[in-house]
């Protein structure tokens, strides 16, 4: 088997990740608000803050998916 089978396209997850649920949620908003829209300063420090860095739009959008699915599966699960 070589390197490329072996290999999984998992999808990039941000530098830092939530470390609760309600952290979460808020990620998941502002990275929803920042596929849009150049966030304000607030928002755009707080989505830093929750993630580690500030998302292009494509990175938004990607990262969305991701941790959408996470918050389903994880938090569903743990009740």
């Amino acid at each position: 088997m070589n390197d490329k089978q072996k290999s999984v396209d998992l999808p990039p997850l941000p530098p830092r990740l939530p470390q609760n649920e309600a952290e979460l949620k808020r990620a998941i908003i502002l990275l929803g608000n920042r596929k849009q829209v150049e966030l304000k300063t607030d928002a755009r420090r707080q989505l830093e803050s929750l993630i580690g860095v500030y998302p292009t739009i494509k990175e938004a959008a990607l990262w969305k998916r991701v941790l959408r699915r996470a918050c389903q599966g994880k938090f569903l699960t743990t009740k």
